[in-house]
């Protein structure tokens, strides 16, 4: 008996592989391990004729015969054979896309990348020591930037953020309010004095931010103090506001955990003049993921525990 050869239907020259489904390749692995057409069917949970329609398609996608049949006898052609080794090596991809999906819905382990303005550096970098003492398979890494990374494209997985996102498909949850106070060096209270009042702002130096600051605020709030004492100059940063307030070029208004954290500064009035909510921000492709809600978590937790210091209360 001549073997017999499943063909193409239509004669396709398999010029268009868009046309390839993976439903496809699941006969091919099915008829490697049922032997024929019959088993194959068994496998797939389909007729004979779905099968052989199938496995037609895939020829006539592909360009060539893949089987051949005489009699009992059941084999791949060449072509069939490297169907069959791509389809192996896509059900082994797949699988193992699927396993790790679920695990990084239930384990905690791998990296997450955590993004803040430098002036939030130093209150951030101890929640990395603590949440690695808690899961040390968990690696948490500190990105300063006073850029806003791109949480879609894998520039960071978590943003500490002093306002909400305007991007659709990220995520807000709403950390501790953070105080804003006023500060000066002791060299300038020394050859200035400092104001008793809000409205004696206007007698002295006030260090300005740049414009694209001012929809915050508590970067826009001295703007209502300005006179022809002020400098020139404005900056972009609560870094750069304090080195200069450091220097003695005048008053600045910074987050109050500089209070703690610098002795040569002065707080002017002892309440915060305003309160600024905070975000962690996170991409909403991550909210199925064990490690970014672990430290989601840890990071709320340990800025709750330091609220008074954020806020300035």
């Amino acid at each position: 008996m001549q073997p017999r050869i499943y063909r193409a239907r239509g004669g396709g020259t398999g010029a268009d592989l868009s046309d390839i489904e993976w439903g496809d390749f699941k006969v091919i692995l099915a008829l490697s391990r049922g032997g024929s057409i019959a088993g194959a069917s068994r496998i797939l949970g389909v007729d004979s004729s779905t099968v052989s329609r199938r496995l037609a398609a895939a020829e006539d996608a592909l360009g060539g015969c893949l089987v051949l049949r005489g009699g009992k006898e059941f084999r791949f052609t060449p072509e069939g054979t490297a169907a069959l080794q791509a389809a192996e090596a896509m059900e082994a991809s797949v699988a193992n896309a699927a396993a790790a999906i679920k695990s990084s819905k239930q384990v905690i382990e791998g990296e997450v990348k955590i993004t803040c303005v430098e002036a939030y550096f130093h209150v951030m970098n101890p929640v990395c020591e603590r949440l690695h003492a808690k899961y040390p398979k968990l690696r948490v890494e500190l990105i300063a930037s006073d850029s806003i990374l791109n949480l879609a494209s894998g520039q960071a997985d978590i943003a500490w953020r002093g306002a909400l996102p305007k991007e659709p498909d990220l995520i807000a949850r709403r950390a501790v309010d953070f105080g804003w106070l006023l500060f000066a060096s002791k060299d300038y209270a020394k050859i200035y004095g400092l104001p008793k009042s809000y409205d004696e702002l206007r007698d002295h130096r006030l260090i300005l931010y740049t414009e694209n600051r001012l929809h915050m605020e508590g970067f826009r709030w001295l703007e209502q103090y300005k006179s022809g004492k002020d400098g020139p100059a404005r900056v972009p940063s609560t870094n750069l506001a304090m080195r200069m307030a450091l220097s003695g070029a005048g008053i600045a208004a910074l987050h109050a955990y500089v209070d703690s954290e610098h002795l040569n500064l002065i707080k002017i009035f002892p309440e915060p003049f305003c309160f600024q909510p905070s975000y962690l921000v996170y991409h909403e492709s991550q909210r199925d993921s064990a490690r970014i809600r672990a430290v989601l978590d840890g990071v709320l937790e340990y800025l709750t525990s330091i609220k008074h210091v954020l806020m300035g209360v």
